[in-house]
């Protein structure tokens, strides 16, 4: 049980990080990071108490059970953080849209998709959404790369 406690562990951390950093931030973004922090915080609760029940019931441990040894899976973690490593060090350069559509197509290759429409419906669905969504039409000042600067005339410059 204690490999299964780790995200939770982590998500907690970076939750109370955000909630106790977001002061300066607009409203908007504070109410939206305390619903889903607050949202966050109840199903950790939830995943503990579960661990909890079963150490009680002595059903089961604290231990890591197999997370430490080299598996596919294990493998995939490690290319999965990888990825997520190089994403946040380009995203400057590349820009949310074409870091997000490049970190979407690596992410399910590395998870075995590997049909091309997959692929790309999915990494272009994705990228074309938070786009749209967030830098369009609610004006989120994410990182601009080319697509952002290319596709701001288009949206009345709004970058």
């Amino acid at each position: 049980m204690g490999a299964d406690l780790i995200i939770p562990v982590l998500a907690t951390g970076f939750t109370l990080y955000y909630l106790i950093t977001s002061s300066n931030l607009v409203w908007e973004a504070r109410a939206n990071g305390t619903v889903v922090g607050v949202t966050l915080l109840t199903l950790i609760a939830i995943q503990v108490a579960r661990v909890v029940i079963q150490l009680r019931r002595s059903t089961g441990s604290l231990g890591f059970g197999d997370l430490g040894r080299w598996t596919p899976a294990q493998a995939q973690r490690l290319m999965l953080i990888a990825t997520l490593i190089v994403f946040v060090i380009t995203i400057p350069w590349l820009g949310t849209t074409l870091g997000l559509f490049a970190v979407m197509l690596a992410a399910m290759w590395i998870l075995g998709v590997r049909a091309p429409s997959t692929l790309l419906g999915v990494a272009l669905g994705v990228s074309t959404t938070v786009y749209l969504l967030f830098i369009v039409t609610l004006g989120a000042r994410f990182p601009a790369g080319p697509i952002e600067n290319g596709l701001a005339p288009l949206f009345g410059g709004g970058l």
